[in-house]
């Protein structure tokens, strides 16, 4: 081989590697040259890439709780994707470790207790959590969030409920009226009270009989007597027929004398 050919040789062979050393510095200077992501929030850390888990953090610590947990509500922006969160609520027992929310290609994390993040329960106010900011300078939209920390299975709640019996008495009063009802028969006269009872009868010779007898009250009518059940209206009765027969006989008697 000439001297000349392997003088070219070597000027390429040179330029190769040139040219590989001018690629590498110019990727380690694009990957170097990233901005990293913004928070856009003064409670959060930003971090670029993406988190699914509560071990890929690194801080907080504590195993993925369920959202079941938690009293929570998603906001939209103006485009109407999701990108805000507020939680207000936290279940007894749960203790909040970190809070997650990815948007993008990044990921802000926000741990209670710490850069002015309200501590976890009893009545936590974390509101208006999101992901980093876009290119846009505002937060991008949420594709995902979670939250970290620790459940203690053994919190029991115990509710005692007082229940009073009351106890009512109702007194019902029954007035018993009990009516009595007398009939007459033609030819009676019945009269309550002790007024007298007269009895007039007229014969055909004129003469004229006339018969009072004491009232008699009825059965009932007296409040100091006991009721026995004796009705004396067929004596007034009898006594009258027998006047009207005694009255016939006088009467036939003069009829004869006058023929005689």
């Amino acid at each position: 081989m000439s001297l000349s050919s392997r003088f070219r040789l070597r000027t390429l062979a040179a330029a190769a590697m040139t040219f590989g050393l001018l690629a590498g510095t110019a990727t380690v200077a694009s990957a170097t040259g990233q901005e990293p992501p913004v928070a856009g929030d003064s409670k959060a850390t930003a971090y670029s890439g993406n988190a699914t888990e509560c071990d890929d953090l690194g801080v907080g610590g504590g195993d993925e709780l369920s959202k079941e947990d938690l009293t929570f509500a998603t906001r939209n922006n103006d485009d109407g994707e999701p990108t805000y969160l507020d939680i207000t609520a936290v279940d007894a027992g749960v203790t909040v470790t970190a809070i997650v929310i990815k948007g993008s290609n990044a990921y802000n994390v926000y741990v209670p207790g710490e850069k002015g993040m309200a501590e976890a329960p009893p009545h936590p106010t974390w509101l208006d959590l999101h992901s980093p900011l876009n290119s846009s300078g505002k937060p991008a939209a949420i594709s995902h969030w979670f939250v970290c920390g620790e459940k203690d299975d053994e919190t029991t709640t115990t509710t005692t409920t007082d229940t009073s019996t009351s106890e009512t008495t109702t007194t019902t009063s029954e007035t018993s009226e009990t009516s009595t009802t007398e009939t007459t028969s033609s030819g009676e006269t019945s009269t309550s009270g002790s007024s007298p009872v007269t009895t007039t009868t007229s014969g055909a010779g004129g003469v004229v009989t006339t018969t009072s007898e004491a009232g008699v009250s009825p059965a009932g009518d007296s409040d100091d007597l006991a009721s026995t059940g004796f009705s004396s209206g067929w004596l007034v009765g009898l006594g009258a027929l027998l006047l009207a027969g005694g009255g016939a006989l006088v009467l036939l008697s003069r009829m004869r004398r006058s023929k005689a």
